[in-house]
């Protein structure tokens, strides 16, 4: 046979045709299938994406940051605040913190004023505000915790650097399993609730000594989880001298086992050592 510009025809160039017609074919549905599988990997990414956003937004909580420097006795209002958004889960590390949503306390009356230094980028307390105290202190207590006294010698105060809403670690010296005595982390990131017997809105920073200046308190009160202030208890009772306090920066992250006895002290938490243990130690 003849085909085209007199080309025969042979069986074998048309079994090449037939071929290569074929191979076009497979290669167009190729070409379809992979575009159809790149859309639905599109398609299933963005679900995902979607589904882990919508979750991510409702375990978070919005709570109100401040935007400059104020100092003790200014007025903060809504003009220099602005939302921040954390975990829900880490909100109970941050304190007596303001929500969003209570947002309208700083629109009346031309705002709040602070009883306490508030450094920009600091979230804003309740324990700020002059006048938070609607109720009784113990009602700034979270779920679950309580107040305990932390007291120190004082000369091992940090002066007046520390304020209530601060968070401070716990130190002091121990000797364990007949070992030396040395200085372990107790616990870290415990809320202040009051310092040297002062709540927020009764420290006067800058005081001088003679005018009873905050530099020699020896006790504050700190918020622990119920169960931790029982450990705490007996674990002071092994301890060699008192307390000691490390004050953390107010914005630092806490670690995540704040609030938490140091594992290394675990074995003291469970026996509290009484005045005749010791003498039989001796």
């Amino acid at each position: 046979m003849w085909f085209g510009l007199g080309r025969p025809v042979t069986s074998f160039n048309r079994e090449k045709i037939m071929a290569e017609q074929t191979q076009g074919i497979r290669s167009k549905w190729l070409l379809l299938t992979a575009v159809v599988l790149g859309v639905l990997v599109v398609v299933i990414y963005n679900a995902h994406i979607r589904a882990i956003r919508q979750e991510f937004a409702g375990n978070k909580i919005s709570l109100v940051k401040v935007t400059r420097d104020f100092k003790r006795g200014e007025k903060i209002t809504v003009r220099y605040v602005e939302r921040e958004q954390i975990p829900r889960s880490s909100a109970k590390a941050f304190g007596n913190v303001l929500r969003w949503k209570d947002l309208d306390i700083l629109r009346e009356n031309g705002g709040r004023v602070v009883n306490q230094p508030i450094n920009k980028g600091q979230l804003l307390l309740w324990d700020h505000l002059l006048d938070f105290r609607r109720t009784r202190p113990s009602s700034t207590l979270r779920e679950g915790m309580v107040a305990i006294p932390i007291e120190f010698d004082a000369d091992q105060s940090l002066g007046d650097i520390l304020s209530v809403g601060d968070t401070v670690n716990l130190k002091g010296m121990f000797a364990i399993g007949g070992k030396s005595a040395r200085m372990y982390r107790i616990i870290s990131g415990l809320r202040v609730l009051n310092v040297g017997g002062r709540g927020a809105a009764e420290q006067t920073p800058g005081r001088s000594a003679r005018a009873g200046s905050m530099r020699n308190y020896r006790k504050i009160t700190v918020e622990v989880d119920e169960d931790v202030s029982l450990q705490l208890s007996n674990i002071f009772s092994h301890m060699l001298g008192k307390v000691q306090l490390e004050l953390r920066r107010r914005d630092a992250k806490l670690p995540a086992d704040a609030g938490q006895i140091n594992p290394a002290l675990t074995t003291l938490a469970t026996q509290a050592r009484t005045k005749k243990t010791r003498r039989a130690g001796k």
